[in-house]
């Protein structure tokens, strides 16, 4: 206990083990819907299923133990869906590329986003994002998790069956639990029960299995994968094709964008930044994150950093990296374990993401609705980030937009060089992008 109280500074944190432990429990079983979705991305390029599994749960133990130790934050690491997606659909699928050039891009990122944590220059840049746009990503990312959530479970297709209709099936039934599921998470969170959502999810699982909707598993343990295949192998030549140099300015900018985001959402969560405090606060867990992305590639999986569903495991009063590094464990431990955690249910944890998603947008009121300029870029940002389906297209835009829209409106004293050489990053973005 003494070594714990050392290591993670509880009492410094007003915290305990047991509520350390419980937060990284809920965070867990929020974030267990990786241990289906991300394989089943990754296997796509043809990587062996079983093998994904593994390098899952490999990567979100390393990443978290790594945020822990370096950090004490609460926040959970592991690759990122939207990155992951785009690297298979984008990178391999469309433009034809191996999957395991894309993993020796990530590695190469990795280091970059080492090195300019190394020597404060990512904290320099995030310094010169404006408030606006970093509020922006923040609202975005949170009706974001709300749309995918909706989409997930049918409820979007329910209402306009021509939307994503090829894709989802609609069922009512589920549409109607997940609903039930939100409901209660929201109920017994504001009746200050921490464990709201492992209740929630737990609740409506059992409630699948008791109307035959869930089915449980053959054996709720393995202790055997077939491996027939090693992930984690770079291809490092292919970096060197000049048709790969603009997926390779992609994976970069979409993995320094959504790293710094993720952790700066979660700053605001949980106190420890905002816009009024120093940016030195991220340096910590930048370092921690950039590290996750040299490994996480050696193991199969793509770029890494903090995960926004860290938030259900801090509003349950998770404070210090002992509620992540927990997270990690359980995560090599659902290795086990992972027939009885796949058997959970879109429609139990879409509803968590939802709620996730409301925990993103509780800083709405901090738009200043007085000067269009303003609102104008973090509305057209956030709406970008959605309507899109692509969270760093959308804040690109915003990066591309606030410097020219401020300049002609006569407030240029609100810009810097370095959005004016951010905006025209973007505008390179936006010429070398896939569409």
């Amino acid at each position: 206990m003494n070594i714990l109280e050392s290591v993670f500074k509880l009492k410094d944190n007003n915290t305990s083990i047991k509520t350390e432990l419980l937060a990284g429990l809920t965070t867990f079983f929020t974030m267990s819907y990786m241990f289906i979705v991300l394989p089943k991305l990754l296997s796509l390029t043809g990587l062996n299923f079983s093998s994904c599994i593994i390098a899952t749960s490999l990567s979100v133990f390393i990443a978290s133990v790594l945020m822990a130790l370096i950090a004490n934050k609460p926040y959970a690491a592991a690759p990122f869906i939207g990155d992951c997606a785009f690297i298979v659909y984008s990178v391999v699928l469309t433009m034809g590329f191996d999957i395991h050039t894309a993993l020796a891009a990530v590695f190469v990122s990795g280091s970059i986003l080492f090195m300019l944590t190394l020597f404060n220059i990512r904290i320099f840049i995030i310094n010169q994002i404006p408030n606006s746009l970093k509020l922006a990503f923040c609202l975005g990312l949170g009706l974001y998790f709300i749309f995918i959530s909706l989409k997930d479970v049918g409820i979007i297709s329910l209402i306009n069956p021509k939307l994503y209709s090829a894709s989802i099936e609609t069922n009512i039934l589920h549409c109607i639990l997940s609903i039930i599921c939100f409901i209660l998470i929201i109920a017994l969170t504001k009746k200050g029960v921490k464990t709201a959502v492992i209740l929630s999810v737990v609740i409506i699982t059992l409630l699948g299995i008791i109307i035959g909707d869930v089915k449980l598993p053959s054996k709720f343990i393995s202790l055997s994968y077939n491996i027939d295949f090693y992930n984690g192998f770079l291809d490092f030549k292919g970096l060197i094709n000049k048709d790969f140099i603009s997926a390779f300015i992609l994976i970069f900018v979409l993995a320094n964008i959504d790293t710094a985001g993720s952790l700066m959402g979660l700053g605001y969560k949980d106190g420890s930044y905002s816009d009024n405090s120093s940016s030195q606060n991220l340096k910590k867990p930048m370092i921690a994150d950039s590290i996750a992305n040299l490994i996480s590639p050696l193991t199969g999986t793509t770029t890494t950093g903090a995960f926004v569903d860290s938030m259900t495991g801090i509003a349950s009063g998770g404070r210090t990296g002992l509620t992540a590094i927990t997270v990690g464990i359980l995560f090599l431990l659902g290795l086990i374990f992972a027939p009885i955690i796949t058997i959970i249910p879109s429609y139990a944890y879409a509803p968590v993401l939802m709620y996730v998603g409301v925990l993103l947008t509780s800083n709405f009121s901090k738009i200043d609705f007085s000067d269009i300029s303003e609102y104008s870029i973090i509305i057209i940002t956030i709406s970008l980030m959605i309507f899109t389906n692509n969270i760093g297209f959308g804040f690109v835009a915003g990066v591309f937009l606030y410097p020219i829209i401020k300049l002609l409106c006569g407030q240029k004293s609100k810009t810097n060089i370095t959005q004016w050489v951010m905006c025209i990053a973007a505008l390179l973005f936006f010429i070398i992008y896939p569409y």
